[in-house]
């Protein structure tokens, strides 16, 4: 009986784990096949970085249309039905072979992510209230595994596919499919009477404009989201900028990917139920101060360099998740934080990676744009003292928005 009382628990695990490695595969699987992108379709960086950049954007404009799409589907219908408009503009890439309609699936794909994301944490906020930290490392790896394989596996993808980068880049739809399936019990395990986040609070869903400490919080996670699209979208290019193969540069992404899959898993679980967020969060974002530095400097690994790059990322991520379910009581309440917090959140962050574009084709080196990444680490370090403790966070709660 135990077995099968804890079979939908651990079914909703797993489901979660395969949809949230659809939430950076089609983001992370174009840096290593990027000058072959740009050599093909003819594009600058800066248009080129929009295949990053636009997803990002997406992702931040579109976050306030989950809750009201889960008013009205709920939130499991929603998620599965994002996840399959992950999946088909995916695939689309197969035939996308001039820059606009490229760029087109790009913003498709950051559509579906933008809803996905904010519902997935009113999701874990409802079914795991009591492990919230370590459900959003669940997350987290899962969209590190998602991005650590399909940066990995891209460029050999594009060689057995005759050096077809559009088949390189298709190929990850497969998550969308694989996620839907899985998923599919947990929508008819669903009711809609009592998934909707409108019936089941009374009220409407609406973004919290009023409240200070939302405004922070969205501040920090856009930088900390625009440092790693940054370093997703221009690792590999540095890294072959500097003289390596295309094959090590996506090697330096893989592991930059892997190292962030890891460490978004472990430390949610580490601080779980604890109340140290700022000493993690210093932690992480000094790891990948130090590794943007020695990888301007030069003379260093470019692979150790991606190595403390990606503890750092995968560190900061799943914390800047955690703070919003920190101070948080309900799960429409948590979507609603989240769904603010990206929408300004990944606006910020989808405006980084082109800043980098553009500083290095006026500069014609990356050094000048990673040294814009530095600062911006130091203003999150900045912010984070700033951050409230889970007792503190209670208060919040509490307090008029104003």
């Amino acid at each position: 009986m135990a077995k099968s009382k804890n079979f939908p628990i651990i079914w909703s695990v797993f489901s979660l784990f395969i949809l949230s490695m659809n939430l950076r595969a089609s983001i992370t699987s174009i840096s290593p096949v990027l000058k072959n992108i740009q050599m093909d379709l003819q594009m600058t960086s800066v248009v080129v970085s929009l295949l990053t950049a636009l997803p990002v954007f997406c992702m931040g404009i579109f976050a306030p249309l989950a809750g009201k799409l889960s008013e009205r589907w709920g939130i499991e219908w929603t998620i599965g039905l994002s996840v399959l408009l992950i999946g088909v503009s995916t695939a689309l890439r197969l035939v996308a072979t001039f820059p606009l309609f490229l760029l087109v699936t790009a913003i498709l794909s950051g559509i579906g992510i933008a809803i996905t994301g904010p519902l997935i944490s009113g999701y874990i906020k409802k079914e795991f209230p009591k492990y919230s930290s370590t459900m959003i490392g669940v997350y987290s790896a899962g969209m590190g595994i998602g991005a650590s394989l399909s940066a990995g596996l891209v460029v050999p993808a594009m060689h057995a596919f005759h050096q077809s980068w559009n088949a390189a880049l298709a190929i990850w739809s497969v998550f969308a499919f694989m996620g839907i399936i899985v998923w599919i019990p947990i929508i008819k395990k669903s009711k809609h009477s009592q998934e909707s986040l409108e019936k089941s609070t009374g009220q409407k869903s609406r973004l919290t404009w009023g409240n200070r400490y939302v405004w922070l919080l969205m501040v920090m996670f856009g930088l900390q989201s625009g440092v790693y699209y940054s370093l997703a979208t221009w690792l590999a290019p540095k890294v072959q900028d500097m003289g390596y193969s295309d094959a090590y540069a996506a090697t330096t992404v893989t592991i930059f990917s892997v190292m962030q899959m890891i460490c978004s898993f472990i430390i949610p679980i580490l601080i779980n139920n604890s109340f140290k967020r700022k000493p993690w969060m210093l932690l992480c974002a000094s790891s990948s101060f130090i590794g943007i530095l020695m990888l301007i400097m030069g003379g260093i690994s470019p692979i150790f360099c991606a190595t403390l790059t990606g503890i750092g990322a995968g560190g900061l991520f799943p914390l800047a998740m955690i703070l919003p379910l920190d101070a948080t009581t309900t799960p429409k309440e948590a979507s609603e934080w989240t769904a603010m917090i990206q929408f300004g959140g990944y606006i910020i962050s989808g405006i980084i990676p082109m800043l980098v574009g553009v500083i290095k084709d006026m500069t014609n080196t990356f050094d000048v744009a990673l040294f814009t990444l530095l600062f911006i680490i130091i203003v999150i370090m900045g912010l984070t003292l700033k951050v409230k403790t889970k007792t503190e966070s209670a208060t919040i709660r509490v307090l008029p928005s104003r």
